[in-house]
């Protein structure tokens, strides 16, 4: 994500029983399995940290900067899948399920944690940041 100068691995994350465990998840970018593979028509959900384990910025500590038209560039097979941006949101319940919804086309939806609760140890709001596919090309 070059505006917000993000360059890291995608890894898949497969559901558990109770949900995601994304602890394990570090400065990787986590695809999540039950969505669509980045790059394939569909909506591919994708999720990092806002802050590590260790305190520091995770890879999405600035989704929220980003902007309407900036690009998300997925490297995958000797090809860039670029997408760009068409909205943020900034206050999202955790629990909203609209970010999994099915797209016709090739999307990714950015997802980070916000708003820490320290009595509840949860995090109250979700920053979704949704891109769509706009080109494609030689790495």
């Amino acid at each position: 994500i070059p505006s917000i100068r993000v360059q890291e691995t995608v890894v898949g994350v497969f559901p558990q029983e109770d949900g995601w465990d994304l602890s394990w998840l570090g400065n990787s970018i986590g695809w999540l399995n039950t969505t669509a593979f980045p790059s394939w028509s569909g909506n591919s959900v994708l999720t990092a940290h806002l802050i590590g384990s260790d305190g520091k910025p995770g890879p999405f500590y600035d989704l929220h900067l980003l902007s309407y038209g900036d690009r998300i560039i997925v490297h995958l097979n000797n090809q860039k899948y670029i997408y760009e941006v068409r909205s943020i949101d900034l206050n999202t319940d955790p629990e909203d399920t609209w970010v999994f919804r099915h797209e016709d086309y090739p999307w990714i939806t950015l997802v980070t944690c916000r708003n820490f609760d320290p009595e509840t140890n949860t995090y109250l709001l979700r920053t979704v940041v949704r891109a769509i596919q706009v080109e494609i090309s030689g790495n």
